[in-house]
């Protein structure tokens, strides 16, 4: 970002800024978007854009940042609403809300995601795999008296993420012969599996 917003107003420059890139994003897709429509959907010209970002790669890195925040805010309230819960519960209800969250935003996340490989992702991934891995680490504190699993920090690593890169590749992808249910049902046990598994 070349200009670092200090004031309100540029700080709401940005915030404009952001919301336009997402909005154009999510009617003419990532090869669609451009800055000269960017600045046009944000009501600036695009000098007053490129005072702020330098790219239509710098937009997109600054978006998939706040992305980042807003995904973590919706998997709070879906998530750690429920209370304690079972295990297959939690992680059932997990994908579920992280699912329904992708298809969520007038398609902006879909578009985001099936262009996973050409963006800074590793942003977003790197909040969910540590939301997801805290979110492991208070489950089996709290059930360390029934439930105790050999190198956990190890496997809830390999599970965090496996589950990530398989929902982002089914979202990415076609694939007629599977549903939602099928990915949610398949991670579930997955998770629960391999993580109760000798315990």
């Amino acid at each position: 970002m070349r200009k670092r917003p200090k004031q309100q107003r540029s700080r709401q420059m940005v915030e404009t800024l952001l919301d336009a890139t997402a909005r154009c994003i999510a009617e003419r897709g990532l090869d669609g978007t451009s800055t000269p429509i960017i600045a046009e959907l944000a009501g600036v010209s695009v000098g007053s854009l490129y005072q702020y970002f330098e790219s239509k790669e710098e937009l997109i890195e600054a978006l998939v940042e706040r992305i980042a925040s807003d995904v973590t805010r919706a998997l709070d309230a879906g998530v750690r609403a429920t209370g304690d819960i079972e295990l297959d519960v939690m992680a059932r209800t997990a994908i579920r809300v992280a699912l329904a969250l992708l298809h969520s935003n007038a398609g902006l996340y879909l578009e985001l995601v099936r262009n996973w490989y050409r963006l800074p992702t590793h942003k977003v991934a790197d909040v969910l795999q540590q939301y997801f891995l805290e979110l492991l680490r208070v489950y089996f504190a709290k059930h360390h008296r029934d439930v105790q699993v050999q190198d956990l920090h190890v496997k809830s690593f390999i599970i965090v993420n496996s589950t990530i890169f398989t929902v982002v590749r089914f979202l990415s992808g076609d694939h007629p012969l599977m549903t939602e249910d099928d990915i949610a049902n398949g991670l579930t046990e997955m998770i629960t599996g391999y993580l109760l598994q000798n315990s």
